[in-house]
């Protein structure tokens, strides 16, 4: 008998190949190593975009952005955590 035995049905044939090339080319670059297939000007132009107080700004102001609906999230938690407490009591 033989070890390396295939079902009937199994020819090993590849119906879809998943290799990425079947990927639109925006989800293509997000699915291949986008920082590896940069040329070197494109790399450099990304590293050289904003300066250090830019990009603090940058990142401040999503924060502050974000903040109103953490809040929000917060006050709901504790709210329903109140009410249980109130009710198990």
């Amino acid at each position: 008998m033989a070890k390396n035995k295939k079902d009937d049905w199994d020819d090993g044939h590849t119906i879809a190949p998943m290799n990425g090339d079947e990927l639109p080319k925006f989800r293509r670059m997000a699915y291949l190593n986008r920082e590896k297939n940069l040329s070197k000007e494109e790399k450099e132009k990304r590293k050289n975009a904003y300066t250090k107080k830019e990009r603090r700004a940058i990142i401040r102001a999503g924060f502050l952005a974000m903040l109103p609906r953490l809040l929000i999230i917060l006050l709901a938690f504790s709210l329903v955590g109140a009410i249980m407490y109130l009710w198990l009591r």
